[in-house]
């Protein structure tokens, strides 16, 4: 199980998805890009790589996802 820090994922998301925005919920995340919703992000400062790789399909940025994180 390969962990993915919240620092990461946030740069990430600035570089690949750089009009997003993020709201905390009780138990997670919710984050938004083009019209997209990611409801499901842990509020945990290391989150397991398949919550990142769902979002970054979800999000349509997989392939810049990449170059950030070796799945």
């Amino acid at each position: 199980m390969a962990l993915v820090s919240m620092k990461a994922i946030r740069e990430m998301l600035q570089k690949c998805a750089p009009t997003y925005s993020m709201e905390l919920k009780t138990h997670n995340w919710f984050v938004y890009f083009n019209g997209l919703k990611y409801p499901s992000l842990p509020k945990y400062d290391e989150i397991e790589a398949f919550h990142v790789r769902k979002m970054a399909r979800v999000f349509g940025i997989a392939g810049c996802a990449k170059e950030f994180f070796d799945f």
